[in-house]
């Protein structure tokens, strides 16, 4: 499910990876990873279904080298401080951005189903999970919203709720999602194994145009 919500804090989360699963209420179409850091428990909700019907495109990297070390590092990022960090967006942000970055070819982007037989989310992230908890020094690193609420969470049952979604390009959107566009606030997912691989994982929607790529604020 996306969101549109007026009061966003965007940041990236640095942690180790205890779980993960499709949610199994079928109440949100997310990929759910349980991820703790700096002492504390979140959820990291992946998008699998688009809530506007649209389908979910993908671009995954199982060992992923980053064009601009200097914005992004996932190997330092994962030898750093645990827990969500807020960082900046706008013209002169510090967070990622699909069409100005360069971070992955836009055009190798593909439709992914959620679930199924053959190469889906859900059998590509199983994979990638399992891999981490047999890593005790894998590490996980999810760019996106945060969110927190009192209650236990609906997945993982610890409390208060509390992690991170919208783990997916924040630009070109139209209709309902148009006010969640901004410059250097997109999300993305990586986990980074203790033989320095990293595994990467952008995701849009196919509605979302990239026309705009290179392109200013």
């Amino acid at each position: 499910m996306r969101h549109a919500e007026q009061q966003r804090v965007y940041g990236v989360l640095v942690g180790s990876v205890k779980d993960g699963q499709i949610d199994p209420s079928g109440r949100t179409p997310h990929y759910e990873i349980w991820v703790q850091g700096n002492g504390m428990n979140y959820r990291v909700a992946v998008n699998v279904i688009s809530q506007d019907g649209s389908e979910v495109m993908a671009y995954f990297d199982p060992d992923y080298t980053s064009p601009d070390p200097h914005k992004l590092d996932p190997a330092a990022l994962a030898s750093g401080a645990a827990g969500f960090a807020q960082l900046t967006t706008g013209p002169t942000g510090t967070g990622l951005d699909y069409l100005r970055d360069k971070l992955f070819p836009l055009d190798k982007m593909s439709v992914i189903p959620p679930e199924g037989a053959g190469v889906t989310l859900k059998n590509l992230l199983d994979g990638q999970i399992e891999r981490a908890k047999a890593d005790t020094g894998a590490v996980a690193i999810a760019f996106g919203e945060s969110f927190q609420d009192p209650t236990p969470d609906q997945t993982f049952g610890f409390s208060p709720e509390r992690g991170v979604h919208d783990i997916h390009m924040m630009q070109g959107d139209s209709g309902t999602f148009a006010g969640d566009d901004r410059v250097n606030g997109d999300g993305a997912l990586f986990i980074r194994f203790t033989s320095g691989e990293t595994a990467a994982l952008f995701v849009r929607f196919s509605t979302q145009d990239i026309s705009a790529a290179g392109g200013g604020a």
